[in-house]
């Protein structure tokens, strides 16, 4: 599979460190662990996410970065598993995180 660009924002984002991890609440550590098994392994991740005006959505998504954003949150950069362009989520957003074992070609 090709490279893809980022979006726009990524070059001014920075990777997470380990006292931002521990900033999150406790949901969001167990959600981190499984990302970053998904993004190590290849897998397409199911993520449980609040959006701002309170609505879950369940999204399937081909995670690639957890980042420390711009707008200073910390970020989980991936594409939605039938999408092309790249989404953020904020992870004190996401509540549940399943690994769905089915494997992804990595675009970077």
């Amino acid at each position: 599979m090709a490279q893809m660009a980022l979006r726009p924002g990524f070059e001014g984002s920075r990777e997470a460190t380990t006292d931002d991890l521990k900033s999150l609440p406790a949901t969001s550590h167990e959600a981190v662990h499984v990302l970053e098994q998904c993004i190590a392994d290849h897998h397409i991740a199911e993520v449980d996410y609040r959006e701002p005006e309170d609505r879950l959505e369940t999204i399937r998504l081909r995670p690639a970065f957890i980042r420390y954003s711009t707008a200073h949150n910390l970020v989980l950069w991936g594409l939605p598993d039938r999408g092309s362009d790249w989404i953020e989520l904020r992870l004190d957003r996401i509540t549940r995180v399943r690994d769905t074992g089915d494997v992804f070609e990595p675009t970077r």
